[in-house]
């Protein structure tokens, strides 16, 4: 890239001479070759410092490179100065302030400074003099221009200036955090199963993210609320299924939370792995199975209060003959207390503490803990405990201080005190809540006394005549004039003009010298907005369940006889996020990732959003964003809340808007396809294989192949598909099998070890062409107007 801003600076002028006569320049050139390389060996360190007056190679200016805050130094060093009033260099250094404390009017059209570039514009060789030595390789004429008069203008000052300056605080954050980000960092276990806890520093207490895993592979993701005690396991993610015969229902199998709570950063939770209950069958034979449903986890219950006894120790037995007797007591959930007389509740207190035979309800039994049910079987149990990932905060402050106390001599001097004109506030910065009690201070510098009181006396001289005068700044408290501009008619004497025509397209000339100013496209600006945007995506789009970036997912499409729905819809190339959501990246596609993917949507949205300054509403193909408590759309389902910003989704929006095209071009193939045909318009998928998923068979074996599906691994942006077609190479990474793809995406330590430099990124490239210069297209103009603009036919063309 910056060869390209060097090429457009430089006019394009390549450094290759085409000619080369002889002459002063040229024998200067190669004396100045020649004594080069004795010359260099004597500068060089280490004997530059015995061939060089005061030569070191660490200079102390070296100190101020990368350093924020130069202005405070410079104040330092003024203060300094101030106390050695023959140092020559802090004659260097005041000298230098003073100017730069002098009051800068807009330049004019006609100011002096640029007087001269309209001469030569308008008539190059009255002010270069004769110009034909100046195109050697073009053909020259020489014009007479008769005599005229030229428009100047000069400065003059009148009064006293009054400036405000400003002292601005600067506070820099510095992170910390005590493990690293992404890390499943600590880890439970009860034999093949295991519960980890993920380092995500910015993650608030009553969303701390956990994750299952059998064998050390994943099972499922959750997140948990901390700060929210359970007396009794609470089931929050579930790992599969399964169907009760016994009471026609299924059966949910999950992860279960217990004893979870934090003190301060040391927090402890208990994970097991159940069913929702589990069927207890005994029986058999002639008689039959007896199963009975049995829960996981028994509860306890808070003691009753005095004068009340719990319902399973009131028991009444009732005993029918020959048929034996039957024991029953009162719920075991609750407290009775003895009634006065006759109630539908009976029993005695197997303890003997309370007399009667008849009871009344009295309260409802409190759930103070639990235990695990024997009867249930095993369930596997992991007791956790971590220090909470946290972020620390180091908060540096830096004062900017413009209202330099200068010496004596200056133009300017401090005329009022420091007054804070910022604050007390809290700012946020870099996503850190900063109060201070002022932010910036005002001053006001009384600024007179060294400027010239008029610059108009040369063109009085030269027998220029006024023509006008106009006010280029006013006192700010009185509105008084302080420096005019004032208008001069110059006399300008009759010349000759020399222009320039039939010069070479692909070589420029300077003084007989001519260089070759043709060269092929540099590809430095191309490949730099590839590597920034492929930086990007990886940052945006990080999976930080599995810690990875540039992941896909997985499609398929069906070859069947007569129907062929693997195909390239076009219309897929206008769905990206700035085509649909009118901001946004016009080079990632998040609205056609499936919906186990929609993290893509609010992950996109949110870097969009978050310090864009967006309020109000937007909805868009069922996406709608929210910011600073603005209301959502009934039915809509929330992907990500944060503390301003709020993305919701709803899929029937989704499905009606993106897939509606689908529905009406692709009737015989289902929604599946369809958007996998836009995604293939667009130059987003990885075709991993085909295989046959449907046939004719006869006697058990395949003759015909009736139906070809293809597996595809697509991604949102074309990048992203190009980074793991070419990268996945280096790391030895697969794609898996036609009927098992791998699109996973690749690990942090994988993303790092990629050669970017050595993949082939001109299909990318191509898709920014649109955007880029033409490189050839301004050089021609540019060699085109050099000898009819610069020093040509003075006018620019």
């Amino acid at each position: 890239m910056r060869k390209l801003i060097a090429c457009f600076t430089a006019f394009c002028v390549a450094v290759t001479p085409v000619t080369a006569p002889a002459g002063p320049h040229e024998e200067g050139v190669a004396a100045g070759q020649a004594a080069n390389p004795a010359a260099r060996a004597t500068v060089n360190a280490p004997s530059a410092t015995s061939v060089v007056p005061g030569y070191t190679a660490t200079p102390p200016e070296s100190a101020y490179y990368r350093q924020p805050n130069l202005s405070s130094q410079g104040s330092a060093r003024l203060s300094l100065c101030a106390t050695l009033p023959n140092d020559p260099v802090c004659h260097a250094q005041r000298g230098a302030m003073g100017s730069a404390n002098l009051p800068r009017p807009a330049i004019g059209p006609g100011d002096p400074s640029v007087s001269a570039a309209h001469g030569i514009a308008r008539a190059p060789s009255s002010v270069l003099e004769n110009l034909a030595s100046y195109y050697s390789g073009c053909t020259t004429t020489t014009t007479s221009v008769p005599a005229g008069t030229q428009t100047r203008s000069c400065l003059r000052y009148e009064g006293i200036g009054s400036y405000r300056c400003t002292r601005s605080l600067t506070v820099g954050i510095e992170r910390s955090t005590n493990c690293t980000p992404g890390d499943w960092f600590a880890h439970a276990g009860a034999g093949r199963t295991g519960v980890d806890v993920q380092c995500l520093p910015d993650r608030p207490e009553t969303a701390q993210h956990f994750r299952v895993t059998q064998d050390a592979s994943p099972l499922a993701f959750f997140d948990v609320d901390m700060t929210t005690p359970v007396v009794f396991p609470q089931m929050v993610a579930v790992l599969g299924t399964s169907y009760s015969w016994s009471t026609g229902t299924e059966i949910r199998t999950g992860v279960w939370v217990a004893d979870k709570a934090c003190t301060g950063d040391a927090c402890a939770l208990t994970a097991m792995i159940a069913a929702e209950r589990a069927d207890i069958c005994t029986g058999g034979g002639d008689s039959g199975y007896s199963c009975t449903s049995v829960e996981p986890f028994l509860r306890r219950y808070a003691a009753c209060p005095a004068g009340t006894q719990s319902g399973d120790l009131v028991q009444d037995t009732i005993c029918q003959g020959d048929n034996g007797c039957t024991t029953t007591a009162l719920d075991s959930t609750r407290c009775y207390a003895p009634a006065g007389g006759a109630t539908a509740l009976t029993g005695y207190d197997v303890t003997g503490s309370l007399p009667g035979y008849y009871w009344n309800l009295d309260s409802e039994r409190t759930v103070v803990g639990w235990d695990p049910n024997p009867a249930y079987g095993p369930i596997p149990t992991m007791r956790m405990s971590y220090t909470r990932p946290r972020t620390t905060l180091a908060e540096t402050d830096r004062w900017d201080d413009q209202c330099l106390a200068v010496a004596d001599g200056s133009r300017c001097t401090v005329q009022t005190a420091a007054v804070c004109a910022d604050g007390p506030a809290t700012k946020v910065i870099d996503g850190a809540s900063v109060t201070r009690d002022c932010w910036q201070y005002e001053s006001t510098m009384n600024c007179s006394g060294t400027a010239p009181a008029s610059q108009c006396g040369p063109l009085a001289a030269a027998g220029c005549t006024p023509s006008g005068s106009v006010c280029r700044r006013s006192n700010s408290v009185t509105s008084a004039c302080e420096v005019y501009e004032d208008s001069y008619s110059c006399p300008v004497p009759a010349q000759t003009v020399t222009s320039a025509s039939n010069c070479p397209s692909n070589v420029f000339c300077l003084q007989g010298n001519c260089y070759d100013i043709s060269h092929a496209n540099d590809a430095d600006f191309a490949r730099s907005m590839s590597m920034l945007e492929a930086a990007r995506e990886a940052g945006v789009y990080l999976d930080t369940d599995r810690m990875q970036v540039f992941k896909g997912e997985e499609n398929r499409c069906r070859d069947r006889l007569l129907n062929n729905c693997c195909y390239a819809d076009s219309a897929g190339a206008g769905m990206t996020n700035q085509s649909l959501f009118g901001v946004g990246s016009r080079l990632v596609y998040d609205v056609l990732m499936n919906a186990e993917n929609r993290q893509f949507i609010y992950q996109g949205m949110q870097a969009l959003l978050l310090g864009g300054g967006f309020s109000g509403t937007f909805t868009t193909y069922g996406v709608t964003v929210a910011v600073n408590g603005a209301a959502l759309p009934a039915g809509s389902a929330v992907l990500y809340a944060g503390d301003s910003l709020v993305v919701a989704f709803d899929p029937w929006s989704l499905a009606i808007a993106v897939v509606i095209y689908v529905v009406m071009s692709a009737m015989s193939c289902d929604e599946e396809e369809g958007k996998l045909a836009m995604k293939e318009g667009a130059g987003l998928c990885h075709s991993v294989g085909t295989y046959c998923s449907s046939c004719i068979r006869v006697l058990g074996s395949c003759v015909s192949c009736i139906t070809h599906t293809t597996r595809k691994c697509c991604f949102n942006s074309m990048l992203a598909r190009i980074v793991n077609e070419q990268g996945r190479t280096q790391v030895g990474k697969g794609w898996g099998s036609a009927r098992n793809p791998d699109c996973s995406g690749f690990t942090i330590a994988q993303l790092q070890s990629l050669d970017f430099a050595a993949m082939d990124l001109s299909e990318f490239y191509a898709s920014l062409v649109p955007t880029l210069p033409n490189v050839a297209t301004l050089q021609g103009q540019s060699s085109g107007r050099i000898p009819t603009c610069y020093y040509g036919q003075g006018r620019c063309q």
